[in-house]
């Protein structure tokens, strides 16, 4: 369930960070305030009205912004939680509450990588360190995996396998997820940062440089972003399900059917309320949401595993809260120049598909593979044929 909806600037409001975390001196800060305060104070005694300052007009539209998503929020809360409830109450009846047992989650990593899936590796980056699984030799070139929500490096399971004869595979879990570092606060999975984390894995882990740049639902959209503003990084682009960000919006604006489905994203901007509900129905929830042909039990107890209190679902959710920000909307769209392979599941129950033709027009060299059979999760539902159309993909961008 996905996606970004828009590229994210905000305006620092409070004491700013450098790019790695330092802070600067608190006198940069203070002294804009005693320019304006002055200026202020030499108008009044001139009999003028004072002026306001610029930042005040900008802080004022995002609080408004902020409690317009929060009514929202509440309201479609407060008309939900009778179907919750009697969710819960059919759950219960067909006993799907005992699919979460209390697990320790090294156990857990140490028994999906104890089937040779990889290696488990972190990577430090400038304020998170970043947990990754590795398959194949590092000499190869690297073969770069994001996953979307709520999911994590687990998902990318057959083309670590598939691809490690001819790449380094490395799927990584994002920040916020599965074993990477859990900043704390909406602002810290604003897009500026998920693009960054990923920029600096490609600088360590690939020298600057990406051959295949795999993504999926929420890692797609960052890669979107990545591809557009960093196109140099990624020699060859494959997102799954996940459409160009000015594909997106378009839709979004004018299909009433894309707004529906896209409730839960209005939904996730309450405060606490998201994690309480999805971790209180835990198991009815992600078995309905996971529930499909060709995923295994023991696959969808891996991800039930990772989420077994409030506070684990706090990050990825924070990356929809993230994208409230009256900054960047309506900003136009570029093109991407990268060749770009979409790959995209017909029966996605999140996403119209409609978005998938949209995007041809976002990108320079541009192919569309559908796969009518496969749903949201396509790379895990598919992966003959998700393979299959990526070997395609490279082999013609060898030629």
């Amino acid at each position: 369930m996905h996606v970004q909806l828009l590229r994210l600037s905000p305006r620092v409001l409070r004491e700013p960070k450098s790019f790695t975390g330092e802070r600067f001196p608190v006198e940069r800060n203070r002294s804009y305030f005693v320019v304006n305060e002055n200026k202020q104070q030499q108008q009044q005694k001139r009999g003028e009205t004072p002026t306001m300052s610029s930042t005040r007009p900008n802080l004022a539209v995002q609080i408004a912004v902020q409690w317009v998503a929060w009514a929202l929020s509440a309201g479609m809360t407060i008309f939900l939680l009778p179907f919750l409830i009697l969710f819960w109450l059919w759950s219960a009846l067909t006993d799907y509450s005992d699919t979460v047992k209390k697990k320790d989650k090294s156990n857990s990593k140490r028994s999906l990588v104890s089937r040779g899936l990889g290696t488990s590796q972190f990577v430090q980056l400038k304020d998170v360190s970043i947990h990754y699984i590795a398959a194949g030799d590092r000499s190869r070139p690297l073969m770069l995996c994001l996953h979307g929500f709520p999911e994590f490096w687990f998902s990318w399971r057959h083309q670590l396998e598939e691809f490690s004869s001819t790449h380094w595979v490395v799927a990584v879990d994002l920040r916020g997820y599965g074993d990477s570092d859990k900043p704390n606060g909406r602002n810290a999975y604003k897009m500026d940062k998920l693009v960054g984390d990923v920029c600096q894995i490609i600088d360590i882990l690939g020298n600057g440089k990406c051959d295949v740049l795999l993504a999926h639902d929420w890692g797609a959209g960052i890669a979107w972003e990545l591809v557009i503003r960093h196109p140099q990084l990624v020699r060859q682009f494959v997102p799954m399900n996940c459409p160009h960000p000015a594909a997106f919006v378009e839709v979004i604006s004018t299909e009433f059917s894309q707004i529906c489905k896209s409730w839960y994203m209005i939904f996730f901007q309450l405060p606490i309320v998201p994690e309480l509900l999805l971790t209180a129905f835990g198991a009815s929830l992600f078995c309905w949401v996971f529930q499909r042909p060709g995923l295994e039990p023991k696959d969808a107890k891996a991800y039930l595993d990772l989420y077994q209190r409030p506070s684990d679902l706090t990050g990825p959710i924070n990356y929809y809260r993230s994208m409230i920000d009256p900054d960047t909307m309506g900003q136009p769209g570029k093109k991407v120049k990268v060749p770009t392979l979409l790959i995209w599941g017909g029966e996605d129950r999140f996403l119209n598909i409609s978005m998938a033709h949209q995007s041809a027009k976002w990108a320079e060299n541009f192919t569309l593979g559908l796969i009518p059979e496969a749903s949201h999760w396509v790379q895990q539902d598919a992966p003959r044929s998700v393979n299959q159309k990526i070997r395609a993909f490279l082999k013609k961008g060898n030629l």
